[in-house]
């Protein structure tokens, strides 16, 4: 189902009355959780959520002492920074290193992923400089991020050199005092971790990045009067939560992110916000960054089920969007930003426009009920409790490239629903992204459904939210190279009350461990390993 550009134009209006009529702007800023369903527990929990709307003052109350750890930092001789961590504690600080670092800062790299060639790749980068770690976990006990730090640690053991964000009381805030750990930055406890990029979980690694951080925040700070003004027609949030509402409405549940190549990570941090805010209870909004399809009748086709979000600064301007958007009558939401800098505004936008999209949907945009039983299955596999299952279809194939032809079959079939969703488990080096992105093109072109690429462990922390909680509409393909005979040997060693043992053991965990998860919600896996050819 789809609507006719005036009866679209009808829902935005009818959304952002909507909102008007439940005075959701003025209820948000009040703290008042019953704005989402829920009981008196659910609405307790959401009201402990909602911090992200009044810290940017005590956030400014630390920025000398985010200038002067930096500056130390400096002096010490450290030349790069480390960012451990998952989801909202990693995909922000990912956003700082590639596109908002200055010329006077250092450079950032986040290790999230547990595939030993990553880390192999991550401990190569980091000795060949005098690295910085940043422990970086709201909980303090996100396993892939206490694995992670205990591998480097025992490659780097002096406790000067790591650092953690968290909130207080989590058991990393006592492991960093036993461990000597430089710094322990303590968060807010009421403020969730992917509505957390302009706390201290985005603010450390960018005052080490050289980022302006007053600028930063008054760009928030900026953003977010804007975005709690009262009437919603003059509200940027609401203004882009009412289109995405009115897109799902339309049967437009895709929301294709059009960004320019100077803010390109941005996709990454926006997919986890909108997906694993909005994708429970069958309902959901599935982000599909990447190049739009070529124009005509397979744009149109491609299109069907998509409201198109453009970001651009004035140095990357975007005319094909636009003309993209009217050739295939596709609604649209277009910002464009000054700069790159502009993304600390930007995420305040996106985070009360998906607040207000929970209202509209009623749904609890604070919670992911379903990012636990992946956990829970990878716990059960390592402990013996549980046994992998069978995928819908197993594959072998040489390389990444050869993917693409190995599924032709089951899409010339009409087997990939509305969306495709690759899960790979290889390293995110540069090299494996850029086939990722070749092998999501051309899948593209295969199937008029939406194709995205997800590497995994990190998408299990975002995207894999909706997958389990979102609409059943989707097919899975989970690719790994994890039965290669060259990969690095790397152990994890005990600590912090955790047995010790092969990061690879880890990592087929969390593969093995989504597929049983997604076969017993019923939906369609293709498992593909990757053997190259000898």
């Amino acid at each position: 189902m789809t609507a006719s550009p005036s009866a679209f134009s009808a829902n935005v209006a009818a959304a952002l009355a909507q909102l008007d009529d439940a005075k959701a702007l003025q209820r948000l800023t009040q703290r008042d959780a019953t704005l989402w369903p829920g009981d008196a527990v659910v609405q307790a929990s959401v009201r402990n959520r909602l911090g992200w709307l009044f810290h940017v003052q005590s956030m400014r109350d630390q920025v000398s002492r985010l200038a002067d750890f930096a500056r130390v930092s400096e002096r010490r001789g450290h030349d790069r920074v480390v960012v451990i961590g998952m989801g909202g504690s990693s995909l922000w600080p990912e956003v700082v290193g590639r596109h908002l670092r200055r010329k006077r800062g250092l450079p950032v790299r986040v290790v999230d992923s547990t595939h030993p060639e990553a880390v192999e790749d991550i401990l190569a980068w980091a000795a060949a400089g005098d690295p910085m770690f940043l422990v970086a976990t709201k909980s303090g006990g996100t396993v892939e991020t206490l694995s992670l730090y205990r591998v480097l640690r025992a490659r780097f053991p002096e406790g000067r050199r790591f650092n953690a964000i968290t909130d207080a009381g989590s058991p990393l805030v006592a492991l960093a005092q036993d461990e000597g750990f430089r710094e322990i930055f303590l968060n807010p406890p009421d403020i969730g971790g992917r509505f957390s990029a302009t706390t201290l979980f985005g603010l450390v690694p960018a005052a080490l990045a050289g980022v302006d951080l007053h600028d930063a925040l008054d760009k928030a700070q900026e953003m977010l009067t804007d975005c709690t003004v009262d009437e919603a027609a003059r509200n940027p949030a609401a203004q882009l939560a009412a289109t995405l509402f009115a897109g799902h409405l339309a049967g437009r549940w895709l929301v294709r992110l059009s960004l320019s190549k100077d803010i390109a990570a941005f996709a990454g941090w926006v997919e986890q916000l909108v997906a694993e805010s909005t994708g429970k209870q069958g309902v959901g909004l599935l982000p599909v960054p990447g190049d739009l399809p070529e124009r005509g009748d397979a744009l149109a086709t491609a299109m069907a089920g998509s409201v198109l979000v453009g970001s651009r600064t004035f140095a990357h301007p975007d005319d094909a969007f636009v003309d993209a958007c009217e050739d295939a009558a596709v609604p649209a939401h277009d910002v464009v930003m000054p700069s790159a800098s502009d993304l600390w505004a930007e995420v305040v936008r996106w985070e009360v426009a998906t607040a207000l999209l929970g209202v509209l949907l009623k749904i609890n945009p604070f919670d992911e009920p379903d990012v636990s039983a992946a956990k829970a299955a990878t716990n059960a596999l390592l402990s013996g409790e549980r046994s992998p299952v069978e995928p819908t279809r197993a594959l072998t194939v040489a390389s990444l490239k050869s993917l693409g032809k190995a599924l032709q079959p089951e899409l010339d079939a009409g087997e990939s629903g509305d969306f495709l969703a690759v899960l790979a488990y290889v390293a995110p080096t540069e090299a494996n992204l850029h086939r990722l992105a070749a092998l999501r093109t051309r899948l593209q072109s295969q199937t008029a459904a939406a194709v995205t690429v997800q590497v995994g462990p990190r998408y299990l922390h975002s995207t894999g939210q909706l997958h389990k909680g979102g609409p059943a509409r989707g097919r899975f393909v989970v690719v790994h190279d994890l039965d290669r005979d060259d990969l690095p040997a790397v152990q994890i060693p005990p600590g912090a009350g955790r047995e010790g043992g092969p990061l690879l053991t880890l990592v087929r965990a969390q593969a093995e461990g989504d597929v049983l998860v997604l076969r017993e919600r019923g939906l369609p896996v293709t498992v593909a390993r990757i053997v190259p050819a000898a």
